[in-house]
């Protein structure tokens, strides 16, 4: 449970928790202070029970799972190519392995390198031009990258290729 603020909804001087669901009454301890002219805002923002920190995640990428980008990205750049949405460069310049530029031909957009672009986050980009341009079915593509991952990508990309 925590005070009014952060997370946390608060209407008529009540707080409703949105990590816990707690409820706790207040309230408004601000007032305005005469002698020097301004007015005190009392609610200070702290937390009472603070969730531990995440841990950071590791992706480690095998060459296996590499291999798999690589291929599922080729055949939604396919996809999109075949339905004239992006350029056919592109595929010359995924296999290239250039996918700051392949980001810069699929978002309209020039790529700025704060980051390190790999296929994985092409591959995302590509699957979002999919959806966006209703060239699949976003919710069936959504269901199998949640549950399935690579594996299940590849055919249902195939069976839009003409």
């Amino acid at each position: 449970m925590e005070k009014p603020g952060i997370d946390v909804f608060y209407v008529n001087y009540t707080a409703v928790c949105t990590h816990c669901g707690g409820v706790i009454q207040f309230g408004d301890p601000s007032y305005f202070n005469n002698r020097e002219g301004v007015y005190v805002w009392a609610f200070d923002q702290t937390l009472l029970h603070a969730r531990p920190p995440e841990p950071p995640i590791i992706r480690i990428v095998d060459e296996v799972k590499l291999q798999a980008q690589k291929k599922c990205l080729h055949l939604a750049l396919r996809l999109l190519v075949q339905e004239k949405n992006v350029v056919n460069t592109v595929l010359s310049l995924a296999k290239e392995e250039q996918y700051c530029k392949v980001i810069a031909l699929l978002e309209s957009k020039t790529c700025k390198l704060v980051e390190e672009i790999n296929a994985e986050k092409c591959l995302a980009s590509a699957l979002h031009q999919l959806m966006t341009h209703c060239i699949v079915d976003s919710n069936q593509l959504l269901s199998i990258v949640i549950n399935e991952s690579y594996p299940g990508i590849e055919p249902f990309l195939k069976q839009y290729m003409k």
